[in-house]
């Protein structure tokens, strides 16, 4: 069997469960509370209550946010909510956004992947943490359903598969919805036999990298794992797969944020004698810069990180630092700033920074700002998005990044369509 396959996609009946607009949902992992209580209002049938049920005070082993989960799963395909396609296909996806005063599009397909170990042909590039794999794995054990796909990435400057799906997309897509934030997310089913020979073909010995999905990713492994101990035998062989969104990182429209740091620990120097131990590493200049309108500022960091690596401290009251490393060491930005500047510098741990209490992740440079300024966070540090190039060096070499070195944007949308494992 090769590697990359499709599969008879699990999708809403929208003549039974209501536009596809409120039935659609956010990664799990980006669900606030408040968001969350307002997915379950918008819609009996909305995803949310499949990929992050409520949990209440008197859950038991028989009676939680799993089985409920499961339970909800079972009743929407006995009364035709959900349904399951009749022929396998490939899943095309694109998503269309706005960024930088620009309209892109991403593209990508939805396929169902063998399960391999890590390192072999597929790559992480940062490190995970072991609570969110855990309650993957209990939602999947009890569901027996991939609801969201793992993201990943393959390289091919040459555009082969683009080509084809560009093709594609001329035809009006099944769906198409905007989400609130303004992306447009249009799939297309793909059940052309040759089309699909010709994906698989091209992908079966090309490396991919997880771009966003790592827990989830992880999870489909350790869920293999047991599947495969099990001492009564399986009529299928759908736990050794995993729903899976692969895009070409040289594909139009492919888009890497920057994630900014916040230190949200307090420090035992001030600002001056933290300006004064990084002297030793880094060249600093002082800038103005204001929380409505950091633009300029973040001009001047990316054209400093076009020649050596970068970064921004702000230290409040529109004080910035523009930080520009003295020797190269061969390292990433989002490395080098873990390690010498939060470890060293600031003596910060990985450990710390990995438990979420010292620091905190933002998109949003002014958001970053106004934390500082509101004392709300002792420091602040701005950084140029990760090249791509460079994640895939760092992955494919048998390397990972520190937690958000990365955000792939747009998110994908969860409830488009779902892998059941059985």
């Amino acid at each position: 069997m090769p590697r990359v396959n499709p599969f008879k996609g699990t999708r809403y009946n929208v003549t039974k469960a209501g536009n596809i607009a409120d039935l659609l949902a956010p990664p799990y992992d980006v669900i606030s509370p408040a968001e969350q209580n307002e997915l379950y209002n918008q819609s009996d049938y909305n995803v949310v209550r499949l990929i992050l049920g409520e949990i209440n005070d008197d859950d038991t082993d028989e009676d939680n946010r799993y089985t409920r989960s499961a339970e909800t799963l079972r009743n929407w395909l006995d009364t035709g909510v959900l349904e399951r396609d009749d022929k396998e296909a490939l899943y095309l996806y694109a998503q269309d956004f706005d960024i930088g005063g620009e309209t892109l599009r991403r593209t990508g397909f939805i396929c169902r992947r063998l399960v391999e170990p890590l390192g072999s042909s597929i790559h992480p590039h940062e490190r995970t943490l072991s609570g969110p794999k855990t309650d993957r794995l209990n939602l999947t054990r009890a569901c027996e359903t991939n609801f969201s796909q793992v993201f990943t990435l393959y390289s091919d400057p040459t555009r082969k598969l683009d080509a084809i799906w560009s093709g594609i997309m001329e035809e009006p897509a099944e769906i198409e919805v905007t989400d609130k934030d303004g992306v447009k997310h249009m799939m297309w089913v793909v059940t052309d036999a040759d089309v699909i020979k010709t994906a698989q073909e091209f992908l079966e010995d090309i490396p991919v990298v997880i771009a966003d999905g790592h827990h989830r990713y992880e999870t489909a492994i350790n869920y293999m794992k047991e599947r495969s101990s099990a001492t009564n035998s399986d009529k299928s062989d759908g736990y050794k797969y995993a729903m899976m969104y692969l895009a070409n990182s040289h594909g139009e429209g492919f888009t890497v944020l920057a994630t900014h740091r916040v230190v949200i620990s307090k420090l035992t120097d001030n600002i001056d004698e933290i300006k004064n131990k990084l002297s030793e590493y880094f060249d600093i200049s002082e800038h103005a810069i204001d929380s409505d309108a950091p633009d300029q500022f973040m001009e001047k960091l990316a054209t400093a990180g076009q020649s050596r690596q970068s970064f921004g401290l702000y230290a409040g009251n529109n004080r910035a630092l523009l930080l520009e490393l003295k020797e190269e060491n061969g390292q990433i930005e989002v490395i080098t700033l873990q390690d010498l500047i939060f470890e060293k510098v600031l003596g910060i741990s990985r450990e710390a920074v990995a438990s979420k209490k010292s620091v905190a992740y933002t998109i949003d440079a002014s958001a970053l700002m106004n934390r500082v300024d509101e004392g709300d966070a002792t420091l602040g540090f701005l950084l140029n998005p990760t090249d791509i190039d460079k994640v895939f060096k760092v992955a494919t070499g048998g390397g990972v990044m520190p937690q958000k070195s990365t955000y792939f944007y747009p998110k994908l949308i969860s409830g488009l369509v779902m892998n059941q494992l059985i």
